[in-house]
């Protein structure tokens, strides 16, 4: 374990804790995923004064800025899970510890987000922090606005297999703009600690895409409105030698969308719940810590879904669905310090559920999965090698029971009739080498083999064909990830860093439509950014750039083969900090102007019968996102 006081940070001026955890050499951020139903498998690579979130609708990034930077006593960077479950067996994991002196603050920013496709919104957000001598108070609220970064103007080009070319000139713009409330409290409880919190939020997405050939124009529109809501609690105390966790987390969430373009039109809604119960148990001390956990999840949805041309419904397998899973997971494990120098994490968890669909598309299947997990961690001095063979099941996706369409390129894609989850054995290993005081390099391979690959498989209804998400058969998967920070320190140039992260992928499965071997759905071969940061001498200014590498996945349905390109995408910022209460930043995403190029080749029948139809090229340059911002901290934290 490597410990950050927080003078370390000092040189940056940093705001609050996002600001300081992003100044961790090797450390990138893994953020919850509340996408991923439990809350065992959706937490991230941060605790906060040793415990895991108690909630998973608020992104560590927005509860790491709630905290000031003046709050913070020190960071911990944990490597090897020597924190048991309580890391959720990342690799690294950042452990924030706060100060217990009383204090208050709270800050300030309004800002905005521009583009020529989006036009000026505002941004806000308005957040407090209070520490008494045993209890805190923390609470936020924000309007943030996310401008899709695919958003530009372009051309469509399709060839018809007779040589006829059409052309059409677009233009495809999508905003989105979230409101958003979040507190937590914490306070003494007999003889342990109780952390609650509750998040509000609501999401607005508007989409449209024109299209204009040479004597018309078609338009495509689309509204969504998400609200989403979780309460949750957190208690922690001491039993016996050990220490002991529980968690209640309810959420809840409600999606209507429309869709319309010409005389067809899309209608969605769907309401997710979701009860989740855990209990923890850690145990021991430096040389054998040992844990056991309980967990049980109640989940739901509903949803219907209408598709109609010209007013008359046009009939869709999941548009009229409700899915419930009951799940329940029981884990055990140890973290044994071997030697001085080699740590030993085996660990068992075992998941019993039971999926059931109504509606349209009935089914119900129950799964029992066993999930061993052995990782071996050597590690002496600045060189760390570690080794992990282990199982994993992965989770439905509950949207895949349910119709989807994207009308302007007339894609419907019928909900599932029945899945089985993706199971996986995977080993890898991982070397990191850390220099030059801040600086490390980690290189990790990993070898996966998949049982019921989830890929795109293709379904009959009233005479038509139709896509859907399915099962396909056992498939392969390697992956290369190499992780690079520098210091320029030694060079004359203090408080300039470049990150680098380049990952390498292979996989491979049998096609269901032709027999042949070709890589999964939507897998990118490649993925890669750089990001360089420099905070100059005095504290006062920074600057930095980053770039997103270009990158290509393929997507294969029943009659079409579809290639994506992104190209590389180049962004930068400066900030000022007159003086430690007040900052300015301006940001530019996107500056190059990427482009998007997706080629669809579409064939006439099933793909096995290779006669093309058409081949359609959309070839859009997305438009640069500018956000300014000033943000005013005040309060007994701030100088």
């Amino acid at each position: 374990m490597q410990v950050f006081p927080a003078d370390y940070f000092a040189a940056a001026r940093p705001a609050d804790a996002y600001d300081m955890i992003r100044k961790l050499p090797g450390f990138e951020l893994i953020d919850v995923d509340e996408d991923v139903r439990g809350f065992s498998g959706s937490r991230g690579n941060v605790l906060f004064d040793g415990r895991v979130p108690s909630g998973k609708q608020e992104s560590l990034e927005q509860m790491l800025r709630r905290i000031p930077a003046s709050s913070v006593l020190r960071i911990e960077l944990i490597r090897g899970g020597s924190g048991g479950t309580a890391t959720g067996n990342y690799e690294l994991v950042a452990n924030v510890v706060r100060r217990s002196t009383a204090s208050s603050s709270a800050s300030y920013l309004a800002g905005i987000s521009a583009s020529n496709q989006a036009g000026v919104r505002p941004d806000a957000r308005i957040e407090t922090s209070n520490q008494w001598a045993n209890s805190r108070f923390e609470a936020a609220i924000a309007l943030e606005t996310d401008i899709d970064d695919e958003s530009g103007r372009g051309r469509l080009t399709e060839v018809e297999e007779d040589g006829d070319i059409a052309r059409e000139d677009r233009d495809e713009r999508e905003v989105q703009r979230t409101l958003s409330a979040d507190a937590e409290y914490k306070t003494p409880l007999a003889g342990g600690e109780l952390v609650g919190n509750f998040s509000l939020a609501r999401e607005r997405t508007f989409e449209r895409v024109e299209g204009r050939e040479e004597d018309s124009t078609e338009i495509e529109m689309e509204r969504e409105r998400l609200w989403s809501a979780e309460i949750g609690a957190q208690y922690n105390s001491k039993l016996g030698p050990g220490d002991i966790e529980g968690v209640l987390v309810q959420r809840m969430g409600w999606l209507r969308s429309r869709a319309e373009e010409g005389d067809e039109t899309f209608a969605e809604k769907t309401g997710t719940r979701e009860s989740i119960g855990r209990v923890e148990y850690r145990n021991g001390g430096d040389r054998l810590r040992l844990y056991g956990s309980v967990e049980g999840a109640l989940n739901s949805l509903e949803s219907t879904a209408n598709l109609s041309e010209a007013g008359v419904p046009i009939p869709i397998s999941g548009s009229d669905v409700e899915v419930i899973e009951r799940r329940a997971e029981a884990a055990i494990g140890a973290t044994w310090k071997a030697t001085s120098t080699l740590l030993v994490e085996p660990s068992l968890r075992t998941e019993i559920s039971n999926i059931r669909a109504r509606g349209d598309s009935p089914s119900n299947e129950s799964f029992l999965f066993l999930k061993p997990r052995t990782r071996l961690t050597w590690n002496r001095g600045k060189t760390r090698v570690q080794a992990t063979i282990e199982r994993e099941a992965a989770q439905l996706d509950f949207e895949d029971f349910v119709a989807s369409a994207d009308l302007d390129r007339d894609d419907v894609l019928a909900g599932a009739r029945a899945l089985r989850p993706p199971t996986t054995w995977a080993l890898s290993g991982t070397v990191e080498q850390r220099f030059w005081g801040d600086g490390s390099l980690s290189v990790t391979l990993r070898n996966e083999w998949i049982d019921d690959v989830i890929d795109r498989v293709v379904i009959v209804q009233d005479g038509e064909f139709f896509d859907a998400i399915g099962n396909i058969g056992k498939g392969k998967r390697q992956i290369i990830k190499a992780e690079l920070t520098a210091p320029f320190k030694r060079f004359g140039l203090p408080g300039l860093q470049l990150r680098v992260s380049l990952t390498f992928l292979r996989s491979r499965v049998t096609d269901p439509v032709t027999g042949e071997r070709r890589i999964i759905s939507e897998d990118k071969p490649f993925e890669g950014d750089m990001r360089l940061i420099h905070d100059l001498p005095g504290g006062r200014w920074s600057w930095g750039a980053d770039a997103s590498l270009t990158e290509r996945e393929r997507e294969f349905r029943h009659d079409e083969v579809r290639d994506e390109r992104v190209y590389t995408a180049v962004g930068a910022f400066i900030e000022f900090r007159p003086m430690a209460s007040w900052r300015m930043r301006a940001e530019v995403q996107n500056l190059t102007s990427r482009a998007l190029v997706e080629e669809r080749r579409n064939f006439d029948g099933l793909r096995s019968e290779d006669l093309i139809d058409s081949t359609e090229v959309r070839r859009i340059k997305t438009a640069p996102v500018i956000a300014l911002s000033v943000r005013k901290s005040f309060g007994s934290d701030v100088d």
